[in-house]
């Protein structure tokens, strides 16, 4: 913009008060509109003091400072990001019912600023980005390296523990093998589902994946149960139970009435009337937060210890019943043994997706070899409960 339409853009009051003017004065905007720019185009301190005074009615927005810098969104992001653009202050637009902030900048800078100053900006970007990335093809291949050291080292004591445990015998080799490789398989089901609760765009794929993890994590847990090194137990805790709740439009509006927040706030000092009510539909699912709990261990390894959950909803049709296994307590804030952990970044340099679906599944194989067609393992009968 220049001078002439700069001044167009100020009311008739503001030029008025500019050129100090008496405020009932009923000169024309055209006319105090020449006078004004008459006296900035011959008086630079006049100048001066109309950007100053006008800053914020002048102030340029991103759209048109992208116009009048000849540059792209990205890069005007990145001058302020850099500090080279600064911020005169932030706007907002309202848009699907909220709020945006937006900067605007000073416009007497942003006429200082030349085609070459510009020029120059670009060029030190792009030795800053050939800097970077000649940095970062050195600490990738250093990094590249540092893994793939860190896979051999793992790769040689996989193959060490393997022996050891095929030492006394291919069978009890193959179930702690299943077991190993189980424990890095629900990590996986947990990783996928922690990125599933804080992604956009792929939520849904995280999510699935996570589900095919957990499937394979249930499927290998069935037939570690048939191994002999297995022992089966049940986990209860204080609330159990899930109690699915529909109000009908009668105690729906009863809770209103009385202020409450929720449903579950009425259930709570109301639950026999709403239990006694033919139209609220009340359905207990026991256990529904229950968890069967398997371990393996072996005699001839005591050192080693592999232990998974597994929900009482899920395990009910092919498990014993609760009544007939031993219970163990776990304290409540445990929530590793409630639900699991997903993996350190240092574990997913070593324990690769691809690789622990490959060592998975050729673990999950050789146990069907040997126990496929085995029954569940149960604790001995001194140790079953049958209350």
């Amino acid at each position: 913009m220049n001078l002439a339409e700069l001044v167009d853009l100020l009311t008739r009051d503001q030029i008025s008060q500019f050129l100090h003017l008496p405020g009932k004065a009923r000169t024309a905007k055209g006319e105090l509109a020449q006078q004004l720019l008459a006296l900035i185009e011959e008086n630079e301190a006049a100048r001066e003091r109309f950007f100053e005074t006008f800053k914020s009615a002048l102030a340029v927005p991103p759209w048109e400072a992208e116009t009048l810098l000849g540059c792209t969104a990205t890069e005007r992001k990145r001058w302020v990001a850099d500090g080279k653009l600064p911020i005169l202050e932030y706007r907002t637009f309202h848009k699907v019912a909220r709020d945006f902030p937006y900067p605007v900048h000073d416009r007497r800078f942003i006429l200082t600023l030349t085609q070459d100053t510009i020029a120059r900006w670009r060029a030190e970007h792009q030795a800053f980005v050939q800097m970077r990335r000649k940095t970062g093809v050195r600490k990738a291949a250093e990094s590249r390296q540092a893994h793939e050291q860190s896979r051999d080292t793992f790769r040689q004591s996989w193959e060490n523990m393997v022996a050891a445990w095929t030492e006394r015998g291919q069978a009890l080799s193959a179930a702690l093998q299943l077991a190993y490789w189980t424990v890095w398989t629900s990590r996986w089901a947990k990783e996928h589902h922690r990125k599933s609760l804080s992604a956009i765009k792929h939520a849904a794929t995280y999510e699935q994946q996570s589900q095919a993890w957990y499937a394979r994590k249930n499927n290998a847990m069935q037939l570690l149960a048939r191994t002999p090194y297995a022992r089966l137990a049940f986990y209860r805790p204080e609330e159990p139970d899930k109690i699915w709740l529909n109000l009908c439009s009668t105690h729906y509006e009863l809770r209103r009435e009385l202020g409450y927040e929720n449903k579950w706030q009425l259930y709570e000092d109301y639950g026999p009337m709403i239990r006694r009510c033919p139209k609220c539909y009340v359905e207990d699912e026991r256990d529904y937060y229950s968890l069967y709990y398997l371990e393996v261990r072996a005699a001839e390894f005591p050192e080693l210890r592999f232990s998974f959950h597994l929900p009482y909803p899920i395990g009910k049709d092919f498990w014993p019943k609760p009544q007939k296994l031993p219970q163990v307590e776990h304290l409540e804030q445990d929530g590793v043994f409630r639900f699991g952990r997903s993996l350190l970044d240092d574990e997913k340099v070593i324990y690769r997706e691809k690789d622990v679906l490959a060592h998975f599944e050729a673990a999950l194989a050789a146990a069907n070899r040997f126990y496929s067609q085995a029954s569940p393992a149960l604790p001995p009968p001194e140790q079953q409960h049958n209350g």
